[in-house]
């Protein structure tokens, strides 16, 4: 029994662990065939099946292309179509609309198996429904295929079932754009429905995540949860701003920005923690491009401060932004802790910090005198250029 609930507790961890990886890789990707690529690898990874892949329901609404996949030889992905009259276990999931295991490939009578699955030595599969958005058609199915025998327990397919619900979050944000890209003409309108799609399923990854990190029994887990958790909070506050000021291409920075910094203080985990916040900001206008980025940059900043800066209970964080000459915006974030761990770079929400730097091909500086402190600029190029209010 002991050996059992450790297995058990191995296997909830490992899921837990992909789902916080997935919700990483939608908020980082803008490439639809890539996050269903990296969410087919992460699943394999995550069951140890070795073989999965994603099959999405064509505009027949009976035919499923195999478009994305991994463990399948090549001109599989991208090009095999399972039709309705083979009855495979996709088109059965569909059709019942209930996950389905085959526990023996070799023993299934309820539907054919098939024969490049067969071809791949698969002697056991599951297959979840992939929801379409806004109550609509099926996207798809996520099926997850192995070679051994054996069924799927009950942990595994709620574990799928979130997994594609994540799925289907971020195909709907992706019909959306293209919807958007398809109707120029009503640009105002689509944009705001845009805007509150993403926001909405940026509010179902929150949920999501709050969900697994209840049932973790593991800290480092919750950890990793949690920092997901932020980084999407971090975009929801953005969205929130923009749908509620009724304008979907500027935000006020600085108004974003306070409200953040402020919010992550607030839900900081130690209530007896004394920490103090200096804000220093002007009001500045800019683009949801770049807000994204330095809104990610002060969470980033902030938590890492709030976690690790600190010896005792009390300390000040501050957060200053200003306009420079020739349209250039300066972000400097600093604390009056016990400086940086490591050099610049070096861990994980210093990367993170570079990465989006270097997006808003930003000018980057670290001073651990006196505790961190960090100056960003970035300089104004083409429409996205802040603008003083």
């Amino acid at each position: 029994m002991a050996e059992q609930d450790e297995t058990d507790r191995d296997k909830l961890l490992a899921h837990q662990t992909v789902l916080a990886r997935f919700g990483e890789l939608v908020l980082r990707s803008d490439d639809l065939q890539e996050i269903l690529q990296d969410a087919c690898r992460l699943v394999a990874e995550g069951l140890g099946t070795g073989l999965a892949k994603v099959l999405e329901l064509q505009r027949d609404g009976r035919t499923l292309l195999v478009r994305a996949g991994v463990g399948w030889r090549p001109g599989i992905v991208g090009a095999v179509m399972i039709r309705p009259e083979e009855d495979s276990g996709a088109t059965y999931a569909l059709r019942t609309g209930e996950p389905v295991i085959s526990p023996d490939t070799e023993r299934e009578d309820r539907f054919a198996i098939p024969g490049f699955v067969r071809e791949h030595g698969v002697r056991s599969l599951a297959n979840v429904v992939i929801l379409g958005p806004d109550s609509g058609p099926p996207y798809g199915v996520l099926e997850v295929d192995r070679r051994s025998l054996g069924p799927f327990s009950a942990q595994d397919i709620a574990f799928l079932r979130t997994y594609a619900n994540m799925l289907s979050a971020a195909v709907g944000r992706f019909r959306a754009s293209e919807e958007l890209r398809r109707r120029a003409d009503d640009n105002a309108r689509l944009l705001r429905e845009l805007q509150h799609r993403v926001k909405n399923n940026l509010q179902v990854i929150v949920g999501l995540v709050q969900v697994q990190l209840r049932r973790s029994e593991h800290e480092e887990t919750r950890r990793a949860l949690r920092s997901v958790g932020q980084r999407v909070g971090a975009l929801r506050l953005l969205h929130d701003k923009l749908y509620m000021g009724g304008e979907v291409d500027r935000v006020d920075l600085g108004a974003y920005l306070t409200e953040l910094a402020g919010t992550l203080l607030r839900f900081h985990d130690d209530e007896d923690a004394r920490i103090r916040l200096v804000l220093e900001v002007k009001k500045l206008v800019v683009s949801p491009d770049q807000a994204a980025p330095l809104g990610l940059i002060v969470n980033e900043f902030v938590t890492n401060s709030l976690k690790h800066a600190f010896r005792g209970a009390v300390g000040t964080i501050g957060l200053t932004l200003e306009p420079r000459k020739g349209g250039a915006t300066r972000l400097t974030l600093w604390d009056d802790g016990r400086g940086l761990p490591v050099e610049p770079g070096g861990g994980t929400g210093m990367r993170i910090i570079e990465a989006l730097a270097r997006q808003l091909s930003a000018s980057v500086e670290w001073n651990t005198t006196g505790g961190a402190r960090l100056t960003l600029t970035v300089r104004p190029h083409g429409a996205g250029a802040p603008s003083q209010a």
